[in-house]
This record gives C-alpha cells, structure tokens and sequence, in this order.
C-alpha cells in the first residue's frame, strides 16, 4: 500500500487534498502530501485510494493528527474496490487491424482487406466494437492487442450480437456496434487485459474527480 495515490474529501464527498500513503494497517492510515488541509482531531472524512490493481477503494476515517505534510487517522469503515474483476468493463479508445476473419467455417480475410476494429468498451470476457466493414454473428475474428512496449497478445473473439442505432429523424439505420465474447483465453493473456482495464479506470475515474 505504500505509495499509492489518495485523494481525501470532506464527509459531504468535497474534495479536500491528494496525498500518498506513508502507512497503513487495518486500522490506521497515515498520508504524506504538501499543503494538507489542518483538519481538526475526531473530524470525519473519507479517502480513497487508487490501485493500479484492485482498482478504487474507499475508506471512511475520522482524523487523528492532521498537519500540513502529513494526515493520520483512524479508519471506521472501508468499501471494496468500485469494480470487481470479473464485472468491470471499462470505455476504451483503442483500434487495431484484424489479422483474420473466419466466416461460416470458412477463411475471408482476403475478401475484407484492412478491417479494422475501434473498441468501444472491453471486459476479461468479452468487448463491444464498431467496424469498417459489417460483420455477422458467429464471425471469428483475431487481431493482436498491443499494450505497453514489447507486449502484444494475439486474441480470438466470436461476435455474438449485433447492436444497431437509427437516427432519430431519418429513422435511418446509422450505426453498427457488435458485442463479441472471446474465446480460448488463457491466465496470461487474461493477466495482461485485467492490467489494463484497471489501469484505464484508474484514468478515467481520476479523469471525473478533477
């Protein structure tokens, strides 16, 4: 836990200063920061800590000491992580090229050059997409999904639902989304998508408490 990134707020979840943990057990936590606010002893507060891992957790505390460098404080109450392993799907901005699509059985990758894939959202399970050419339920795709430097994975997914959007005025079909499970994904690739959804989620919740 040392380290880690933790933001503290009033009790009515105003946002009062970010810290990092210098110390903690099950019933202590001590934060080093700059600027800390001299919150008075007995007060309560609540502070969240962000783990690239395990994701947001919440701990509900009432202060102990509290000065400008460092915060201590007791903690009453602690939530788990806002997402669970196996639930969370975050948004995503990522796209990659397939590298085949298998049809009723049957290799088309030649028939559909340069398919491309822009994922909406991703989950261990499975992903939403949109992409540059339309694709059916029970297609196979395979594409490499690349995260961080010299770490690429090859990954299968079926697609197994097609969502469409109208336009409102037209009632004309606008758009194609495709939810798709993946298939045959083994501990490691498993390790490396977990990584990254939290890591994305860690970014977008910091994102919306700025």
């Amino acid at each position: 836990m040392k380290g880690k990134l933790v933001k503290i707020f009033s009790k009515n979840k105003k946002f009062l200063a970010k810290g990092h943990i210098l110390s903690m057990n099950s019933e202590t936590i001590r934060v080093k920061g700059i600027n800390l606010p001299l919150i008075e002893s007995k007060s309560p507060i609540i502070i969240e800590i962000y783990d690239d891992f395990l994701g947001v957790s919440t701990c509900h505390c009432q202060v102990s000491v509290a000065s400008e460098k460092q915060l201590n404080a007791f903690i009453k109450s602690k939530s788990p992580p806002v997402e669970r392993r196996t639930s969370l799907k975050v948004p995503t901005d990522l796209s990659f090229y397939i590298e085949s699509l298998i049809r009723n059985g049957e290799d088309c990758t030649e028939d559909f050059p340069n398919t491309r894939i822009d994922i909406l959202n991703l989950s261990i399970g499975g992903m939403l997409i949109s992409a540059n050419y339309d694709l059916y339920v029970n297609d196979i795709i395979n594409f490499h999904f690349y995260y961080e430097r010299n770490l690429v994975i090859l990954l299968k997914a079926k697609v197994i639902r097609i969502d469409k959007s109208y336009d409102l005025h037209t009632k004309e079909l606008s758009k194609k989304s495709y939810g798709c499970m993946f298939e045959q994904l083994p501990p490691s690739q498993e390790a490396v998508i977990t990584k990254y959804l939290y890591k994305r989620q860690l970014e977008i919740y910091k994102d919306k408490q700025e």
